[in-house]
């Protein structure tokens, strides 16, 4: 009975030898993951819903993987013509015994085909239908083609379709740097993915990976002390907590969402979410990896876990691509159920006076011009249709009259008041909105002054309009798509729009210098060309810098997440204004981005037919030499209303200003200018370096004697310098290659220690050889110690 079965049943699998070839069914039905690029070619993400599979070419998949598949499934595959006679006689005569389907005798071809075009049925009418189409279809595909596509629908547990996935799931790496050991216990898996599990059942899995390195052995694949030295090899599983993340999580999320409603993926939110999720597209991205690790760091060296959240978005003004972006402090967190939400981009918050150069632009498109006057004062009432506005400057600061580039400078919210009431809020909503503000503006008053919410991303895009002399190129964070067979779907086009006169749009960058140089942005002075405004809400519920060179605009939000709690003791350190953390941020960020960069020139103030005065900002005077030093400003004026009158309440009656004889004020000022000006009526100059001061790095903040002391000429001024002292700080280094990086550190002194260690990558993404990818201490950071840095092989 048994050798007439057999017969039989090879008779019929013989009958099929001359049927037509079977098409290709490629991978069947089964889902592709989708994979995500940085602007370098480096993954980010892979997305997939259901089936997480990533194909990989024949070539790329090792030899020693090839084998151990073939050597476990199907020892003969390189012989038969799609079945196997002698298994599938010694399965008949086993299911014969047994009285039901006990073996198949399955070759990998009919694996496969099992895997993609047939059921899981084990009926015997099934195993001659799958014996038939798989002699058809070794007609048609070469031996390697039928196991490049086996072995990229095989399924090898933990949610892995295909070897590709499977090697990143469990290991961490691509497929072409599996071990031997690594390929035999993948190998092992195909049988019984659940039972040797190497998470779950991590005995069974090195038992099975036994089995299959002594399969190997006795067909002559493998030595023995090849087999032996993998046998010892120790399983090394990847975090599986890790190994799904995406690698930049807050720009990946949006770029998530802009593609839910991108029509070129499909008509409807269903087609597009099955092309995102389930069509293995390859998406292209703007993102920058080493700008956004510059972003990423800066955050964290300014805030800390249990302070408020902080959110950066940076946009490159010349092409519109958004090139790093933060939107939280953990994405992944566990313990704040708000972490996934992007501050960057989804939250809207009061800007406050970051709001303010919409309005100057808007004055200066109306026919004011940088050295108009307006009014100044300590406050001010603006009648509108809906009641009297009463507006205060911040602190209750009193000012004289001013131009506009000193009440920008400054900050002045009665200038400003003053102006939104002349250009009426209208016109300066319709242009922030032509400059790149896209959420709906109000026509309030108000408006001036930031108390309408916009979101990180929107503020650095139209910040970015005044960098590139009026242009807004919108933002854009996709390059292009290509579908799994490396079609294009989409190829982003930049969309242009002349939004601002240049001349306008020069003339506010001009203003925006000059508050980063000597004003309320001092702390984000990097030593190059910058143009920038802070911003601080009502009751300090948010605090912002926004700024911006030729190449590069980011807008910086520090707040808590919950809109009513202050930044203010003790939620904070002490209280937090756009002149702090945000700028601290910025100048962190932008110092590393920047590393490499030419140098560009932003449109400067001319100052003409100005002269530079300190006034006491708390009584509105001339300061005088004991004015305290935290209310006293230098602000350029016109000659001819400049304040002449010492102020009487912190200074003795018929105390004169300071001249011949007498120190002058030089706090405030860059020490090079203060050295100049000691210089010029005949003072030395000595220089204290004072880490710890609030004021941007090499700006005099004290001096000794006090301004307004009587000292005789040729004498020594000892200035109080915000530091650190030049050369003292650690140099940054990362992102640069190895021999650059030594050399600067060679420079300045510094001993170092180079440590080359692999970065951890998402699976096959670029590894960026011979580069720094850490360092410690951080650039900027004041610390003698041994600088360690750490370089791709």
């Amino acid at each position: 009975m048994r050798p007439l079965l057999a017969i039989l049943a090879l008779g019929l699998v013989a009958a099929a030898c001359s049927v037509e070839p079977l098409e290709d069914p490629g991978i069947g039905s089964g889902s592709l993951t989708t994979t995500v690029y940085a602007a370098d070619g480096s993954i980010i993400a892979e997305w997939h819903a259901g089936e997480d599979r990533i194909l990989v070419g024949y070539e790329d998949i090792p030899t020693h993987l090839v084998n151990a598949a073939v050597a476990i499934e199907d020892e003969r595959f390189w012989e038969h013509e799609g079945v196997d006679p002698r298994a599938v006689a010694r399965a008949l005569v086993r299911n014969v015994d047994a009285g039901e389907v006990v073996e198949g005798g399955s070759t990998i071809t009919q694996q496969y085909l099992k895997n993609v075009a047939l059921t899981s049925d084990v009926s015997i009418d099934r195993k001659v239908e799958e014996a038939i189409l798989a002699i058809r279809l070794e007609e048609g595909l070469s031996k390697e083609e039928i196991l490049e596509r086996y072995l990229n629908t095989v399924y090898l547990g933990a949610g892995s379709y295909g070897v590709g996935t499977a090697a990143a799931r469990y290991f961490g790496i691509g497929v072409s740097d599996l071990t031997l050991a690594q390929a035999a216990l993948l190998a092992g898996l195909i049988q019984s993915p659940s039972a040797t599990d190497p998470r779950s059942n991590a005995q069974a899995a090195l038992e099975r990976r036994g089995v299959v390195l002594d399969k190997m052995t006795e067909l002559g694949w493998i030595t023995g002390d090849e087999a032996e030295a993998a046998r010892s090899e120790p399983v090394v599983l990847a975090d599986p907590t890790t190994a799904s993340r995406d690698v930049y999580p807050y720009f990946s999320s949006e770029v998530k969402r802009r593609l839910l409603d991108e029509p070129a993926l499909g008509a409807t939110i269903e087609e597009r979410y099955d092309r995102i999720f389930k069509g293995g597209l390859q998406i292209h991205t703007t993102l920058d990896p080493r700008v956004q690790a510059a972003a990423e760091s800066a955050v964290a060296e300014v805030t800390s876990d249990e302070a408020p959240s902080a959110a950066l978005a940076a946009i490159d003004p010349r092409t519109g691509h958004v090139i790093a972006l933060v939107g939280g402090n953990d994405f992944y967190s566990t313990d704040n159920p708000s972490a996934q939400f992007n501050l960057a981009t989804q939250g809207r918050r009061q800007a406050g006076s970051a709001f303010k150069p919409f309005t100057l632009a808007t004055a200066l498109d109306s026919g004011f011009a940088l050295d108009s006057v307006v009014a100044g004062g300590q406050s001010i009432t603006i009648p509108t249709q809906s009641g009297d506005w009463i507006v205060e400057n911040y602190n209750g600061s009193v000012f004289p009259d001013l131009t506009l580039t000193e009440a920008t400078v400054y900050s002045v919210n009665v200038v400003y008041a003053q102006l939104v009431d002349a250009v009426t809020p209208e016109r300066v909503a319709e242009l922030a909105r032509k400059v790149g503000i896209t959420t709906e503006l109000k026509p309030y008053h108000s408006l001036a002054l930031g108390a309408q919410e916009v979101s990180v991303l929107e503020m650095a895009s139209s910040f970015g309009t005044f960098a590139t002399g009026g242009v807004l190129v919108e933002p854009m964070f996709l390059t292009r798509i290509e579908d799994s067979t490396g079609d294009q779907l989409l190829d982003s086009v930049p969309i242009v729009t002349q939004a601002l006169e240049t001349s306008v749009a020069n003339a506010v960058t001009a203003a925006l210098t000059e508050v980063v140089q000597r004003g309320t942005g001092q702390q984000a002075r990097i030593g190059r060309a910058v143009a920038g405004k802070t911003g601080t809400s009502q009751q300090h519920h948010d605090a912002w810098f926004v700024g911006y060179t030729p190449e590069l605009s980011a807008a910086v939000w520090v707040g808590f997440p919950d809109a009513q709690i202050s930044l203010e003791f003790p939620q904070t350190p002490y209280t937090i204004t756009g002149g702090t953390w945000p700028a601290q941020i910025w100048a962190r960020f932008a110092s590393e981005a920047l590393e490499g960069v030419p140098y560009g020139q932003l449109s400067q103030a001319s100052g003409d037919g100005l002269t530079s005065v300190a006034i006491d900002t708390s009584t509105g005077y001339l300061a005088g030499p004991l004015c305290p030093r935290e209310h006293v400003h230098l602000v350029e004026l016109p000659r001819d209303l400049a304040p002449t009158v010492i102020c009487p309440i912190h200074n003795p009656l018929g105390l004169g200003a300071g001249g011949a004889g007498t120190v002058p004020d030089v706090v405030g000022i860059p020490v090079g200018d203060a050295v100049g000006v000691l210089d010029g009526i005949g003072y030395q100059t000595r220089l204290e370096w004072v880490v710890d001061s609030p004021l941007a790095a090499g700006t005099v903040f004290g001096s000794s004697p006090a301004a307004g002391s009587a000292a005789a000429a040729g004498s020594v001024v000892t200035l109080q310098v915000s530091g650190p002292e030049p050369g003292q700080a650690v140099p940054a280094v990362l992102g640069l290659p190895l021999a650059e990086a030594e050399a600067k550190l060679a420079e300045t002194g510094r001993l170092y220690e180079v440590i080359v260690e692999a970065e951890s990558i998402p699976q096959d993404a670029v590894r960026r050889s011979g580069l720094v990818w850490k360092q410690d201490p951080s650039g900027g950071a004041i610390d003698d110690a041994i600088v360690r840095i750490w370089v791709n092989p």
